[in-house]
């Protein structure tokens, strides 16, 4: 990986660590390029590390994805020691939690996708344990979404795939994998899962009182706006088209610009459709094609998210101007150009410019979770009960809006799936 690195890839696998080379832009309101901030990576260094109240030794971070499985070796202050990342083996089982959760219903099936991931989780604790000493007991802190916590822990995912979609396991578990105690982050709903909470947490949004956009486009999208006193979140199926679904061989960031680039050269209208002579064949721009299909799953995939950011916004309420920070979770918001989002109207035009690259957000939530139980060095079972009620503070409400029960949202979506 190092050789492809020098060449300037990207990983296959890409969590949003940010370490592949090349730069993040994004365009500020006088028009010059400037490099994204990536807002998750001050983490460790909040007020309770800097008044120096550190615990000592190690942990283990991490998050399980429907694509993705990343964890991390940590130290007492939430400095990445060593990583581990996988694709998640129950894609055999389907791309998407709907699949996956189908696949649930037969009970074989679904007792080889709790296996499957947990042996995954303990080929990375094993990995993390040649870096230990052996008198140091580690721990880990799991973000995950709400069907591959469920997956995980093995319950029934029968009352997350059938109205009114209800998640009876949301509070937080713990339990012991290869020895070592393990903490699951609460969850949302059933479609808004650990992970979202864990980036909420992440990216401080219940500390202040400004508002945070946060978006985590992966082959579910979630966003979540709100500040200290209220948070509004949702969930819609983005599918693969922005972690490179749409278009084999390139990166969802990428496939955004490219059809950004389209419709600004005029080869692509604002219904999406190719000009001639690109439209039975498309068009190939360096090594990639771009199709007519390929347009299409973009189309369907920003639409959703679209809409889904209106619906939060109007039901707030609050305006772009009044949002203070759009934070892009994982690999997708690493390299996406707000331009870009912006231009074929993933973004509002006005949150372009608010835009900052979140990294893992699940991850760094997760991170900031076992930084502070190795604190309680003692007592950790209490400082566990005492930091789930800490992710959402006394006198924040949330509300989860369940997208297709809005009477706006079918007429939102046909529309956003315009570009521009």
């Amino acid at each position: 990986m190092s050789d492809e690195r020098k060449k300037g890839l990207r990983c296959d696998i890409c969590t949003g660590c940010g370490r592949c080379p090349g730069t993040i832009r994004a365009v500020s309101q006088s028009g010059q390029e400037k490099r994204l901030q990536v807002v998750t990576d001050s983490v460790p260094g909040r007020d309770f590390l800097e008044k120096g109240q550190a615990g000592s030794g190690m942990f283990i971070a991490a998050d399980i994805g429907t694509t993705t499985i990343a964890m991390e070796l940590c130290d007492e202050r939430g400095r990445r020691v060593d990583s581990f990342v996988s694709l998640n083996p129950q894609a055999a089982y389907g791309a998407d939690v709907i699949s996956r959760i189908q696949a649930a219903g037969e009970s074989k099936k679904a007792l080889a996708m709790q296996r499957m991931a947990r042996q995954t989780l303990a080929r990375g604790i094993r990995q993390f344990q040649k870096k230990v000493p052996e008198q140091e007991q580690l721990f880990m802190v799991i973000a995950a979404n709400t069907t591959m916590s469920y997956l995980l822990m093995g319950w029934d995912t029968g009352e997350l795939g059938r109205a009114p979609f209800f998640s009876s396991h949301l509070k937080g578990e713990s339990f012991l994998l290869e020895g070592i105690p393990c903490y699951l982050l609460p969850g949302l709903s059933a479609f808004v899962g650990g992970d979202i909470a864990a980036g909420i947490y992440a990216c401080g949004m219940t500390c202040k009182k400004g508002l945070t956009l946060l978006i985590d486009l992966g082959t579910n999208g979630e966003m979540a706006l709100g500040n200290c006193d209220r948070v509004l979140a949702c969930a819609t199926a983005a599918g693969p088209a922005f972690e490179g679904g749409a278009n084999r061989g390139i990166f969802g960031a990428d496939m955004v610009s490219l059809t950004a680039r389209l419709l600004r050269e005029g080869i692509l209208d604002e219904t999406g459709l190719l000009t001639d002579p690109y439209f039975e064949a498309g068009i190939r721009i360096g090594d990639v094609c771009v199709t007519q299909q390929s347009i299409r799953a973009i189309q369907l995939a920003k639409g959703a998210i679209a809409a889904g950011i209106e619906i939060l916004m109007k039901a707030y309420p609050a305006t772009a101007d009044a949002i203070g920070q759009v934070v892009l979770a994982g690999g997708f918001g690493y390299y996406l150009k707000p331009e870009d989002a912006a231009g074929i109207g993933l973004l509002p035009g006005k949150l372009a410019s608010k835009a900052l690259a979140g990294g893992n957000t699940a991850l760094a939530g997760a991170r900031l979770a076992g930084v502070r139980l190795l604190q309680a060095q003692k007592g950790r079972d209490e400082a566990w009960e005492r930091l789930k009620k800490d992710i959402f503070p006394s006198g924040c409400s949330v509300e989860i809006k369940n997208l297709a029960r809005e009477p706006d949202f079918e007429a939102l979506y046909l529309e956003a799936m315009n570009l521009g």
